[in-house]
């Protein structure tokens, strides 16, 4: 008898240990994860994206060499993965870090480093969660599992549903995806905070601010409406990548909103990638390619980007502009100029005019050849040459306003006048100022181009004068740094000297009709008699076709008759303007 509740008492005893101790009300707890093992997995979809959360397969440095891949499927997943579609992998341990505090591993094994949300209002995610997001491309239901592997992408164990495996189907519908509001703007910490927060003015202009080279880490502005958001598919390497942005609103030169975002991205090396305010060369996890292909993701996210926060804060979309210094004014150049249908004026400070830098994602295969763009037919270099884009679009163009050292180390003094003489060759409209300085100091003459052209003499849907060849150029040289005009950039050695190409321009009353467009016109800056070509630019009535012909007067001199060009613009050469005068151009259909 007593062997019979010996072997009884052992049995159950074994029973219980299996189990795991009992849990409240009777029940038994779930069994402590395995090595390797995903739990807790979970999805919610939300504003046309899934959202799929789990707790990591190990905690602290244990798991930092852990990744994870997700799967998806129509039907229930088992341990066979049977059916289910590899959808992302080399997801990093610990994902569900706030972007922009966890760009390097000792940040992301940091507790003190937040974590995300994923709906506004709602709570951090636990430390040590994995995230991953799913845009949505048609509706239905999906269960997803999640695989812990080795840093080669060996699974570590298989999915259990219930556990790293969704036990029910999510309901999944396409919607246009939103950001997440992390922080209000009126609840941040700082002195600025009154300068900064959002009072809700409505039609103001906004102004895009791309920073310079920041790769180390961090968010966006530390002032503003602070908002989290999840990229699309075809906004980079793999679907759901994370970014910040932040909005201001401003009364510090001009009322104004200011957008601050972030082109560095997270990559599955576990460390961040610059990108130039472009993209990235890449073999995207959803590509049918296997040759690396230049993408412009960052591009697209920011227009995506911009045009929310145009509609949320109900900015005037006629006056969006944007600037940066460095690498920031790359990305005015390649990125800003590019889009006319965006932005207003552009006013890039130091730019690379011909971009040499191919920003790589880390383990893509080394190009056997030109690296192309992503339609695979189009060099990146060449798309990415502003020369070549300036000499070869015509129509209208953000006026680009901007300045650069001539010894500037990372944007040639030779592309800078390459950049002049196309702008001034195909009439866009522009301004340059320099001095001899270095890519430190040479960002010192922005003050004296920018007021002639500061950002509130254009819109998108108001005319514009761009002027070419004036008589009171200085002179630019031959493209080596040492040709042309030079002049001291130390303050300390007397007063910096500044030169300039189109400066001292002051122009108002533009008329533009079908019929007729005049503009009054003068030059801060003339001395005597000087004279300037004059195109009109932007106009919403006096539209042309290549062959028109027009008559032309000045106030101060001068008549006769011009045809517009095969791009249909007009220019009138060597129009005449007095010192300290004014004079009325205007040019009118026979």
């Amino acid at each position: 008898m007593l062997t019979r509740l010996t072997t009884a008492f052992l049995a159950a005893t074994l029973f219980l240990a299996a189990a795991g101790p009992a849990a409240p009300g009777g029940e038994a707890a779930p069994a402590p994860a395995a090595a390797g093992e995903v739990t807790e997995v979970k999805a919610v979809c939300r504003n046309g994206q899934t959202f799929i959360t789990w707790k990591d397969a190990a905690e602290g440095e244990a798991g930092s060499k852990i990744r994870y891949s997700l799967y998806r499927s129509d039907k229930p997943i088992g341990p066979d993965l049977a059916g289910a579609q590899l959808y992302t992998s080399g997801i990093l341990n610990n994902s569900a870090k706030l972007f922009g505090g966890a760009f390097n591993m000792k940040d992301r094994l940091n507790p003190e480093r937040p974590t995300a949300i994923i709906e506004e209002k709602g709570a951090r995610l636990p430390m040590w969660s994995g995230l991953a997001v799913v845009t949505v491309e048609k509706d239905g239901k999906a269960f997803y599992a999640v695989v812990a592997t080795d840093e080669k992408g060996a699974a570590l164990a298989k999915p259990i549903p219930g556990k790293s495996a969704t036990a029910e189907a999510v309901e999944e519908k396409v919607a246009p995806i939103q950001p997440i509001l992390l922080e209000d703007s009126k609840s941040r910490k700082g002195p600025y905070i009154q300068q900064t927060c959002i009072k809700g003015t409505k039609g103001l202009p906004l102004r895009v601010e791309l920073h310079a080279s920041s790769g180390g880490g961090g968010g966006a502005a530390e002032y503003g409406d602070y908002y989290l958001y999840f990229a699309r598919k075809e906004w980079g390497w793999m679907d759901g990548l994370p970014g910040v942005f932040s909005v201001q609103e401003r009364t510090d030169g001009g009322h104004r909103l200011a957008l601050d975002s972030r082109d560095a991205i997270v990559t599955p090396a576990a460390g961040p990638m610059e990108t130039y305010w472009f993209g990235y060369v890449c073999v995207p996890q959803w590509a049918d390619h296997k040759e690396p292909r230049a993408y412009n993701f960052t591009e697209k996210r920011m227009l995506w980007v911009i045009d929310y926060v145009v509609k949320k804060y109900e900015a005037d979309p006629e006056r969006v502009y944007a600037g940066g210094g460095s690498m920031g004014a790359w990305g005015s150049s390649t990125f800003a100029f590019r889009h006319p249908e965006v932005f207003a004026a552009i006013y890039p400070n130091r730019p690379r005019t011909r971009q040499k830098g191919m920003p790589t994602l880390p383990g893509t295969p080394k190009a056997t050849g030109p690296v192309m763009m992503d339609d695979g037919k189009t060099p990146y270099l060449e798309r990415m040459d502003m020369v070549k884009f300036a000499s070869e679009h015509h129509e209208d163009l953000p006026p680009y306003i901007w300045c650069c050292g001539r010894r500037d180390g990372f944007a040639s003094w030779q592309e800078q006048v390459d950049l002049v003489k196309a702008l001034t060759a195909n009439h866009h409209g522009f301004a340059f100022a320099w001095n001899d300085g270095d890519h430190s100091s040479g960002g010192y003459p922005m003050g004296k181009v920018a007021k002639y052209f500061g950002s509130d003499k254009f819109a998108r849907n108001k005319s514009y004068p761009a002027f070419g060849n004036s008589s009171i150029n200085d002179n630019l040289g031959n493209g080596d740094p040492k040709d042309g005009d030079l002049g001291n950039d130390d303050p300390k050695k007397g007063p910096v000297e500044v030169f300039g190409i189109n400066l001292g321009f002051i122009w108002k009353d533009v008329v533009d009709e079908d019929g007729k467009w005049s503009v009054k016109l003068s030059n801060d800056l003339a001395k005597a008699e000087m004279t300037v070509d004059v195109t009109p630019r932007r106009c919403q009535k006096f539209k042309l076709k290549a062959g028109d012909k027009l008559k032309w007067a000045n106030s101060a001199g001068g008549a006769g008759e011009i045809t517009a060009d095969q791009w249909g613009l007009a220019t009138v050469e060597k129009v005449k303007i007095a010192p300290g005068a004014e004079t009325t151009l205007t040019i009118a259909r026979q």
